[in-house]
């Protein structure tokens, strides 16, 4: 299997907080991990099993064997914004099945 797509799990930073003297929520920039990885569309008869219905933009993300899984939020994928829904580990690959999300 090839893994010719980059995509960045993003994990919001915890050091945000609320600053009551300038009276506003101050964001620290959130850590960003690029991979290389095979992105696929979901199957017809997947997405149906999976959410009753066909989606539009649920992707399937397999990672190569002995990749680490890093801590996230949410991925990007082509300057989108997706969000887990479904993860699996078959035969030491992470296999992630994510939606399409509209971006804060």
């Amino acid at each position: 299997m090839r893994y010719p797509d980059e995509i960045t799990f993003v994990k919001e930073s915890s050091e945000s907080h609320y600053d009551p003297d300038l009276g506003e929520w101050i964001e620290n920039e959130p850590n960003r991990k690029d991979a290389l990885v095979n992105v696929t569309d979901i199957g017809t008869e997947r997405s149906v099993k999976l959410f009753g219905d066909i989606r539009e933009g649920a992707k399937v993300i397999r990672t190569m064997p002995l990749f680490i899984l890093p801590e996230f939020d949410h991925i990007e994928i082509d300057g989108k914004t997706f969000k887990e829904t479904t993860a699996r580990n078959p035969s030491g690959r992470h296999s992630l099945i994510v939606q399409e999300v509209a971006a804060k």
